[in-house]
């Protein structure tokens, strides 16, 4: 008999203790649905995630789960969770579609293109819904031809509160004394800037490439023609891609016009490597040699070796944020002569933020921090010039129609010398617009 009743009492004790858990994982499921309602999706694929082990076979749960997790950046996850609902719910066409894109943001190309042909097929699907998946189906196809070409250009009016770089001072010092600085001048400006990139596929899609990049831009102020800009540049690389690895090694040419006279030509040799480390976390280094060609007599002073190595690693946050840090060394030497203002060391630091708010609007944060140090001595001013500088910056982006966006952005630059003759700050404001094809 007491064996009966410690049997009973056990069953009891284990009845209770699952209907406790049950309860607790009741309590964990709706708030983790609030979460995902209000878009919280960090707190969403956290709280799905402890749940989903115990709930394989529940395709809503699993449903839920992916899509906390696509906006998570946590694609594989994503992936496991949909493919689940698919062998449970075959028929579940928003999940098929919800597939196709994590294919798509995982590299998978063939499989998302499968996958949103055969959704497709449903005749019944809405009008905007079937627009949204041809657009993804465009953009799949395009990735895997052999030869990609688009062109893009930028047109922008702005405003540049210190056009002439002019001293933050009236006055600055030298070595005897005080010198007068010049005026600030502001001015009103229109730019143009428009690039054409086409890459080639050499055999096999995902190997070795060649691609071809042509940029020109204008810049024409209202008042100050002497600072009117006028560039091309052609960059010809050769590319080879192979799983987690991108490798790409250029050539580029290019001619700057200042005012109405040819300024400078430069060459520059630039290899360039990027690891993908994961799906949202990708790093990427370049070294670059530029030599630099002054046209006219006078500046030939300025012809100068120009070195250059980056790091920078770029974090995808969620499908619509990102975030990305730089790192830049430099150094500048001349060719001949004895001016001393060319033999110089830079350093930058950069960090920009970028946001997707919706569909159609999106913006970006970005800040800088410079450090320059020239090698030779002054004698007019009494030292070795030093300039630390700081920039920040925010954008923002409407959409207006399909490869059509306004752009409305703002820049604010400081710079801090010890000579203070180059001691200036300046901001721009500028709105345009951006076409692609």
């Amino acid at each position: 008999m007491k064996k009966v009743f410690v049997v009973w009492g056990s069953l009891m004790l284990s009845s209770s203790l699952f209907a406790i858990n049950n309860v607790n994982m009741q309590t964990k499921y709706q708030e983790a649905m609030k979460s995902y309602k209000s878009k919280d999706f960090a707190q969403s694929y956290q709280l799905f995630s402890q749940l989903y082990i115990t709930k394989l076979s529940d395709a809503k749960l699993n449903f839920y789960l992916g899509r906390s997790a696509f906006e998570t950046g946590h694609y594989a996850m994503a992936l496991a969770a949909f493919e689940r609902v698919d062998m449970l719910d075959p028929s579940n066409l928003r999940n098929r579609l919800e597939m196709g894109r994590t294919y798509f943001m995982l590299g998978m190309h063939e499989e998302a293109q499968k996958v949103f042909e055969e959704v497709l097929q449903n005749q019944e699907i809405p009008k905007n819904v079937r627009k949204n998946i041809e657009l993804y189906l465009a953009k799949v196809v395009s990735t895997q031809k052999k030869s990609f070409t688009s062109v893009s250009f930028d047109l922008d009016i702005l405003y540049d509160s210190n056009v002439n770089y002019g001293s933050l001072n009236d006055k600055y010092s030298i070595y005897s004394g005080t010198l007068p600085s010049e005026k600030v001048h502001a001015d009103i400006a229109w730019q143009l800037y428009g690039g054409l990139v086409n890459v080639y596929d050499i055999g096999e899609s995902g190997g070795f490439g060649i691609k071809n990049r042509f940029s020109g831009f204008i810049k024409d102020y209202k008042s100050e023609n002497d600072y009117n800009i006028k560039y091309i540049g052609y960059t010809p690389s050769l590319v080879y891609s192979q799983n987690k690895i991108l490798t790409e090694f250029s050539l580029s040419i290019d001619s700057l016009t200042l005012a109405s006279h040819e300024y400078l030509r430069t060459f520059s040799i630039i290899p360039q490597f990027s690891y993908k480390h994961s799906s949202t976390l990708e790093s990427v280094f370049y070294l670059k040699y530029q030599n630099k060609k002054f046209r006219e007599s006078i500046n030939k002073g300025l012809d100068a070796h120009h070195y250059e190595i980056s790091y920078s690693l770029e974090k995808i946050l969620t499908p619509r944020s990102s975030i990305v840090g730089n790192f830049v060394a430099l150094q500048e030497r001349k060719k001949a002569g004895k001016r001393i203002d060319v033999d110089y060391k830079e350093y930058r630091s950069l960090i920009s933020y970028r946001k997707n708010f919706t569909s159609l609007i999106g913006s970006e944060f970005f800040g800088e921090y410079r450090r320059r140090h020239y090698d030779h001595f002054s004698k007019l001013f009494g030292t070795t010039r030093m300039d630390n500088a700081g920039r920040i910056g925010i954008s923002l982006q409407v959409k207006a129609k399909n490869n059509l966006s306004v752009n409305l952005k703002g820049m604010y630059d400081k710079v801090h010398s010890n000579q203070e003759r180059f001691s200036y700050k300046k901001y721009i404001l500028s709105l345009g617009i951006t076409k692609k094809f």
